[in-house]
């Protein structure tokens, strides 16, 4: 028959009322699968150490710009980008590095058409010779490919 949780820490240090490694919600946070959500509110150049991230542009008060590591040292590596104020969001390559909507040698991609920033969200993923850029917002938004 299982123990009461009040039966299974039993003899455990409590820190704030939690068993250690357990949180709020009764999660053991080492194990739970969370995604690092990164704040930019300025230009930002993106590292392949920040794989796996998503970046977002909440505080931001003016345009910001995530440039992205060479191609060549990206591969396997992800990136999400997703702008949350109505400043220009930029996720810029060294020069032809993106492959996106009818481009193969895109520089950058932006969402920065007035009324239609907030929302715009791309994934970006090296394969080792490009950036490959997935959008993920919806189609009302208007992603501009500089070449």
């Amino acid at each position: 028959m299982p123990t009461p949780s009040t039966y299974q820490s039993a003899g455990m240090k409590v820190y704030d009322g939690l068993s250690p490694g357990v949180d709020g919600n009764g999660f053991i946070a080492d194990i739970a699968y969370k995604v690092k959500v990164v704040a930019k509110t300025a230009a930002y150049t993106v590292s392949i150490n920040d794989s796996g991230t998503y970046f977002t542009t909440r505080g931001a008060t003016a345009a910001v710009t995530f440039t992205l590591p060479s191609a060549a040292t990206g591969a396997g590596c992800i990136f999400w980008f997703f702008s949350a104020v109505d400043f220009a969001m930029t996720v810029a390559g060294s020069t032809g590095e993106l492959i996106t909507k009818n481009d193969a040698a895109a520089n950058s991609v932006a969402f920065s058409t007035a009324s239609e920033i907030i929302g715009g969200a791309v994934k970006v993923v090296g394969d080792g010779t490009s950036w490959l850029v997935f959008p993920e917002s919806e189609e009302l938004v208007t992603i501009t490919v500089a070449t």
